[in-house]
């Protein structure tokens, strides 16, 4: 049984970013997806440097942060992404999130030197329809990257807020034995900016104890559970 676990949000802010690496060197995390339209982008992937068994990928993002190809039709005055709310309810162009999307793969790539292991998106932005997942899938298959929910790995929710504790992720792991799957999670630190910028701040520190908890390792290891991350096709 192969399991990722992905942490999302990486580069979000330094706190966040830490504590997705600290989810690695103290926890189960394998995996993690970075926003590569923001700040902390290259800071991260320093950190990162020294974790050899994290694979990164990237979160695609229209409801966060900057657009790098400065469209209009979906940002405000400053260029920031529009809310969620109105992501949602607008007729967006699929060509220019086609090239937001593109640019975003293409920052990472031009950080880290090579391809990202897979695709996943904040808030579900790749799949919110079909003609976003279009735009997602043909992406992925351009860069021969997997993309969240349409790969080997069967996804798996249930790990949130409330439910983010070392209980949930051991049933989540029982309910699915012999199955490979991915389990969604959102770990970190909460930084001052985090805590001013998102409305799921102290909730990752309880995420981020539910991934380090000793219960949740010796059950993996009890399990022969092979903790592993995507890899591009």
């Amino acid at each position: 049984m192969k399991v990722v676990i992905n942490a999302d949000d990486f580069g979000y802010t330094r706190g966040n970013t830490v504590g997705i690496i600290e989810g690695y060197r103290q926890g189960i995390i394998r995996s993690t997806t970075a926003l590569c339209n923001m700040p902390y982008l290259e800071w991260g992937r320093d950190l990162a440097a020294n974790c050899p068994g994290l694979g990164i990928g990237v979160h695609l993002t229209l409801t966060l942060g900057k657009a790098l190809t400065g469209v209009r039709s979906f940002t405000d005055e400053k260029g920031n992404f529009l809310s969620r709310k109105e992501i949602y309810a607008a007729e967006l162009d699929m060509a220019e999130v086609y090239a937001e999307w593109k640019a975003q793969i293409e920052r990472y790539i031009e950080v880290f030197g090579h391809r990202p292991t897979h695709l996943d998106s904040h808030h579900s932005v790749h799949d919110f329809n079909e003609k976003q997942k279009a735009v997602a899938m043909r992406l992925a298959e351009e860069y021969g990257l997997y993309l969240r929910r349409y790969s080997p790995y069967v996804y798996v929710a249930g790990f949130y807020g409330p439910t983010a504790t070392r209980e949930t992720l051991i049933r989540l792991l029982e309910e699915n034995k012999g199955r490979d799957i991915e389990i969604m999670t959102h770990p970190g630190y909460c930084d001052l900016e985090l805590y001013r910028e998102s409305s799921y701040s102290t909730q990752r520190v309880q995420e981020l104890d539910a991934l380090c908890s000793q219960e949740v390792m010796d059950y993996v290891k009890e399990n022969g559970i092979e903790l592993t991350y995507y890899e591009a096709q």
